[in-house]
Formats: structure tokens, C-alpha cells, sequence
């Protein structure tokens, strides 16, 4: 998926945001939420921008699968690939005023009204993902507000009916049984119609237990309870790093799916605490493995695939994998490594090769939420090269990204210096995201290549590791780098012995991810 990710300066730009509102939340008179009391409290956690795809359809709500992302217009639904960014196709016949969406047994349901006009009339809207046909589930008719967002929950529908200007306070929630006959329903608590300023509550989910809401404009996420007397009761809040509309939940992440509609972006969030977290220890792999044929001339994966279970990676770097290629009995490597490991696979080809293709695989032990195949400069009609662009979701949280790639191996070094130049674009769009560039660069640690790299990475040892040739390694080409450097700390690096498997000898490193300090500069 071709992701923009934040950087410094979004997340600056969002933390002042955040700053912003909590003083603005004080210069109310806003108190914390103590036992039964109905105000605004000091946030306990933050969320904060992971990714975001370019959408011009982002005006009102998105929403998303394991494989696509949905930006929601109030006349249109677009499909977009995951993996590319690329857009697959849009919703027919075109709709009045979509708001939020959700995914529900296979299809996506959509809250939709005739906002502005009056009387108000409502709808729930279901799109079939295999014919992209948008029609009506449920006509609500004139239900006393306008629907803004609709989802399934423990049996029943929940429904939120807007009303705007001097009358947003009157701003409801039903919930409907199956026979969608009225169980109950609620008012929202005055601080937060305070926060809504004319508008009204334009998103809404339920997350553990909770029932979370967004405003139409304001950056914050309200987290509430059902109470008595037909009123909801405001737990607290959190700041979210887009300004309200519609939400929903990412099943490949658990986190959030929002839109900056200013930007026509969707935006995936995720939640942190406000108190630091704890590092987490990555272990990454890289290997180089000659198609699975060793040195003795054997073609053998599951050599491979016990080479990399028996070193227990999280994260492993692959060069020089075949894909359904005649020299290699037509296996597709990448899934069956994927299947002798257990482990989570992407591939990037970069040339075909005896009717398959041939370029780098990744595997992670974690899901992979991201990723981008990048072909880098090709010089003087030298082999196509490119780097396997992933992003991978940590058990705390956090998104690392891994660069795999596989230079130029000609004595001249202009290709792998344009090769460099080529990443170094890549990774400025996201300075501050925690990074590990993997792989065998073809270039011994004395050469220009590592040098040029060294004004962005950081190489994990500056010891000698020599890892080619396998038999009798007597110089290193295979490197794990990292950024920026404050973020992490190097545990242990190691060059495994194995002299048969393949032509190279795997490079093992383990890996502190550090907790993102309060002043990003230090």
C-alpha cells in the first residue's frame, strides 16, 4: 500500500493540536472524571497517525478490510488495494449523503441522509464489495434527526440521529433489535455538545466495552458509557490525529481508520499510553539464498527454512528468491518458506526469470500492514534491482519499517551509489519512523556505498562480520542498518554458521526498539 507515513512534523503539528485542546479543555473549566461525574478528563492515552493513503474520495468517513480501504464521499464509496494504494473500483448508483461506514459479514453498511434538506429522512445503505452495487437496507424515513453513523453491536443495531445549530443538544442514539423495533435510546452529556460547537456527533463504534464517538471538526475521540435516565455518561477522552468525521475500527491492527478531509486522506491510527512504553526486542535476519541451492549444489528450501527456524527471527530479510521459475521445479519460494517457517510472507519481484520471477522476500513473525515494491536505478543495462518496502505492527503497538534489498554486484560503483541516493528519498518521507534497512548490499564496510549510507544509518556493529563466501567467509556484503539511532540499541550481532545451505552465511541481529522519548530531537 502506498502509505504516506507521518513524520516530525505532522506529529509536532499534532502533539501542539493536542497541547491546544487540553488548554483550551482548562480554560473551560473542565474538570477530571471522578465517580459519577460528567466532564471532560485528563487524557489517559493518545492516538497517534501510523499511515495514510491518499484518497480524493475521503470527505466523510472510511473504513477497511484485511485487504482494501474504503474512502467514503457523500455521493461515492472508492476500493483501494492495501498493498499498492492503488484504487480498484467505486460504489453505483451514486448516493445523496453518505456518512460513516462499517464492515459487517462481508459487506459495508453505511449510515445516509438528505442532509440538508428538511424533513430529514434517513437510510442505511449496504454496499455489495462483489458487485460495488450501493442500495437501501433500511429506510429509517423521517426519524426526528439525521443518521451520521450506524453499526451492529451484541445483537442489535445502534443508530445516532444529528441535530445541528441551537439544537444539537437534542442529538440522539437508538438501538433497535433485529425486528429493528426501538429498545432505547440517548442524549449525549452537555460537555460534550459543548465541544460540538454547531455541529453534532459525526462517528461512532464500540471498542471494548466502551461506545466511542467523534465530533465533525474537533481532534478528539469521547469515550462513553450507557447511563440512566436515558442520558450517555462521558468516561474520558483521547486525542486522535484527525479532526472528527467518521471512524472505524482495522481489523489487521485493531487501531482506527479515520480521514483528514482537508488533505483527502484516509488515516490508520493507533493507541498508546501516555506513559512510556517498554522497548521491545526485534531479532532480524538477513540471508541471501542463492534460489535455495548451497554450495554443494543441492536445491534444497528446507534447508533454509531450518537455517532460519533454528536462528528464531522475528524479521528476515531474503535475496535472490525464485517465484514459479523453471530452475527451481516452478515452487513459488516465498509461500513455501512462508509455510516451512510459520511465518508471514511478502515478495517483491523485480525481473522475470524462466516464466516466474525472481527479486527478495520478507518474512515476519508479525502482521505485515504495509507494502511497496520499489525498483531502484538500473545502470549501464545491469540486473534490475529493488527494495521490498514493508511495514510491520509490533506486539506493543508500534510499526517498524523494514527496507530489503539486494545491489548491484559489479566492481563499479555507480549503480549501488545511485542505488543509496534512491533510498535515502525513500525514507525522508517519514524521518522519524523507526527503521531497519536489511540486506546484501554487495559493498565491503570500507566502500563509498557504506559510507554514503552512514548519513542516514546506522550500521548494528562496526565489528567484523564477514559473511561470503559461506564456506570460508572472508569479507561482509550483508548488513542490517538502523534509524535513527536514538530509537534503538544493539543487543547482539551474530554471523551464523552455516557453510552449505547457500552461498552466503546468514547475518543475525538482536534489537532494542526504544520508547519514542517526549522531544522527538533527543
Amino acid at each position: 500500500m502506498d502509505v504516506r507515513l507521518v513524520g516530525f512534523v505532522r506529529w509536532g503539528m499534532t502533539r501542539l493540536l493536542w497541547l491546544s485542546a487540553v488548554a483550551l479543555g482548562a480554560s473551560l473549566g473542565v474538570a477530571g472524571v471522578g465517580q459519577g461525574q460528567d466532564a471532560v478528563g485528563v487524557p489517559a492515552a493518545r492516538w497517534i497517525e501510523t499511515a495514510r493513503l491518499p484518497a480524493p474520495e475521503a470527505f466523510q468517513a472510511a473504513a477497511a478490510d484485511e485487504r482494501f480501504v474504503y474512502a467514503i464521499s457523500s455521493t461515492q464509496i472508492a476500493r483501494y488495494e492495501r498493498a499498492s494504494g492503488r484504487r480498484v473500483d467505486a460504489s453505483h448508483p451514486p448516493a445523496q449523503h453518505l456518512n460513516s461506514g462499517f464492515l459487517h459479514e462481508g459487506r459495508l453498511f453505511c449510515a445516509h441522509s438528505n442532509y440538508p434538506r428538511t424533513p430529514e429522512q434517513s437510510q442505511i445503505k449496504v454496499l455489495d464489495l462483489a458487485s460495488m452495487r450501493l442500495e437501501t437496507f433500511r429506510d429509517l424515513g423521517d426519524y426526528g434527526g439525521s443518521l451520521t453513523w450506524v453499526v451492529w453491536h451484541q445483537g442489535h443495531w445502534w443508530c445516532n440521529f444529528a441535530r445541528y445549530g441551537p439544537r444539537n443538544a437534542e442529538t440522539f442514539l437508538v438501538q433497535f433489535d433485529p425486528q429493528w423495533r426501538e429498545v432505547a435510546r440517548w442524549t449525549y452529556p452537555p460537555t460534550v455538545v459543548k465541544r460540538l460547537g454547531r455541529y453534532s456527533v459525526s462517528g461512532g463504534l464500540w471498542r471494548d466495552g466502551e461506545l466511542c464517538v467523534t465530533g465533525h471538526d474537533d481532534p478528539w475521540l469521547f469515550c462513553l458509557r450507557l447511563g440512566q435516565a436515558g442520558q450517555l455518561e462521558l468516561l474520558r477522552t483521547e486525542p486522535i490525529p484527525f479532526t472528527g468525521q467518521g471512524i472505524a475500527q482495522d481489523p489487521l491492527t485493531g487501531g482506527l481508520v479515520g480521514i483528514d478531509r482537508p488533505a483527502r486522506a484516509v488515516v490508520f491510527a493507533r493507541r498508546v499510553a501516555d506513559d512510556p512504553p517498554h522497548g521491545v526486542q526485534i531479532r532480524v535476519m538477513t540471508y541471501n539464498i542463492h534460489h535455495g541451492e548451497g554450495v554443494d549444489g543441492r536445491l534444497d528450501l528446507d534447508r533454509i527454512a531450518q537455517v532460519i527456524r533454528k536462528a528464531e527471527p522475528d524479521l528476515v530479510a531474503l535475496q535472490e528468491v525464485d517465484q514459479l521459475a523453471r530452475r527451481t521445479g516452478q515452487v513459488d519460494q516465498p509461500a513455501e518458506l512462508a509455510r516451512l517457517t510459520g511465518m508471514h510472507v511478502v515478495f517483491g519481484p523485480n525481473i522475470p526469470f524462466q516464466g516466474g520471477k525472481y527479486g527478495n522476500a520478507v518474512l515476519s513473525r508479525w502482521p505485515i500492514v504495509r507494502q511497496q515494491n520499489r525498483l531502484l536505478p538500473r545502470l549501464n543495462e545491469g540486473e534490475q534491482r529493488g527494495v521490498l518496502d514493508v511495514e510491520v505492527q509490533l506486539p506493543n503497538g508500534a510499526v517498524v519499517r523494514l527496507l530489503a534489498t539486494h545491489l548491484d554486484h559489479r566492481p563499479a560503483e555507480d549503480e549501488r551509489l545511485a542505488s543509496v541516493q534512491r533510498i535515502r528519498e525513500w525514507v525522508l518521507d517519514m524521518p522519524e519512523r523507526p527503521a531497519i534497512l536489511a540486506g546484501d548490499l554487495n559493498a565491503v564496510p570500507e566502500s563509498a556505498v557504506l559510507k554514503e549510507l552512514a548519513m542516514d544509518w546506522q550500521r548494528v556493529s562496526n565489528a567484523a562480520a564477514p559473511t561470503f563466501p559461506a564456506q570460508h567467509p572472508s569479507r561482509q556484503i550483508d548488513y542490517v542498518l538502523v534509524r535513527p539511532a536514538r530509537r534503538w540499541r544493539v543487543v547482539d550481532v551474530r554471523v551464523v554458521e552455516e557453510p552449505l545451505a547457500s552461498d552466503h552465511r546468514p547475518l543475525v541481529a538482536t534489537l532494542e526498539l526504544l520508547p519514542e522519548p517526549a522531544n522527538p530531537r533527543q
